[in-house]
């Protein structure tokens, strides 16, 4: 039990980390720039753990051909989680930009067991997974209406959109639950989850640097004042917390367990981040309702994945 600590300190990881690429991005001037350098550097690290622990960069190539193209779609969709959060961040705090993903997690969840996509196993939808996702919408709907969630304008209107952002939040933890669920299949294809979690890795970068060749005429300069910290560069390093603690997590206590484990984690990460501004990311008091939906989130989330 005491491994399944790495699953709780890599979900709470996951906030950090969204709020140094925020950062890093406005550092580069570009979120993709910024995402691009933080799987570089999660990348790289990688590399070394896997060569450590599998003692072999050689991947099975063979399998991973004969295999449904579909299994390479992992990369683009932690693109799409980690661009998203970047750009979620400075819009919504720590706290919505978790929760709000955590709910698309369950509702994409709830569809991958329902039709067994991506050759998961189909699960029947009980009345206690059922109770879960109503707790998990409960627990975010009362985050969001809480008085300190989204400041609205003189007008009343909330800020830049503020519901098409949440919206894309859905879609970002949708993604999430996809990359985790391809990524699944992929691990079980190359006979290993960090062999998956490099090629994952790989796949990303490379759709990054390619964007970010396109995007090169049009990125904006960024905030050069001062010297940039070194703790900027380390988002792919939290990045790589996530995916190990995800491993070690779900070998200790099942795959279910280690998902509300991680989900705990992501939101006493959230909580933490806007509650003391922690790597200058914008500080938000954390009202006792925010924690409350939170709490609640988590039930459902035990109720939905256990059940």
């Amino acid at each position: 039990m005491l491994l399944s600590l790495f699953g709780l300190a890599g979900g709470m990881g996951m906030p950090m980390q969204t709020s140094i690429n925020a950062q890093l991005g406005r550092r580069v001037g570009s979120p993709f720039l910024a995402a691009m350098i933080n799987f570089i550097i999660g990348w790289i690290a990688l590399l070394i753990i896997t060569v450590i622990v599998e003692h072999t960069l050689i991947l099975p190539f063979e399998d991973l051909f004969s295999a449904p193209r579909w299994v390479l779609l992992g990369g683009a969709f932690a693109v799409v989680f980690v661009t998203g959060n970047i750009l979620l961040m400075p819009r919504l705090g720590s706290v919505q930009t978790v929760i709000l993903p955590a709910l698309g997690q369950i509702i994409m969840g709830t569809m991958i067991d329902t039709f067994g996509w991506f050759h998961s196993a189909q699960k029947d939808m009980s009345l206690l997974r059922i109770a879960g996702v109503a707790l998990v919408f409960c627990g975010v709907l009362m985050v969001i209406f809480s008085k300190n969630a989204g400041a609205p304008k003189g007008n009343g209107r909330p800020v830049d959109h503020i519901w098409l952002w949440r919206a894309f939040g859905l879609i970002i933890g949708m993604a999430m639950t996809s990359q985790t669920a391809v990524n699944s299949h992929l691990g079980i294809v190359v006979s290993s989850r960090l062999f998956a979690s490099v090629i994952n890795f790989t796949v990303g970068m490379s759709l990054l640097i390619i964007l970010n060749i396109l995007l090169l005429r049009t990125k904006k300069p960024g905030d050069r004042e001062g010297k940039a910290p070194l703790w900027i560069w380390t988002g792919g390093l939290f990045g790589d917390l996530f995916v190990i603690g995800n491993i070690i997590t779900a070998q200790t206590v099942g795959t279910g367990m280690a998902v509300v484990i991680l989900l705990t984690g992501l939101m006493i990460g959230g909580l933490l981040v806007d509650q003391f501004g922690l790597f200058r990311s914008t500080q938000r008091q954390v009202s006792p309702k925010e924690i409350l939906g939170v709490a609640i989130m988590i039930i459902g989330a035990i109720l939905f994945h256990m059940f």
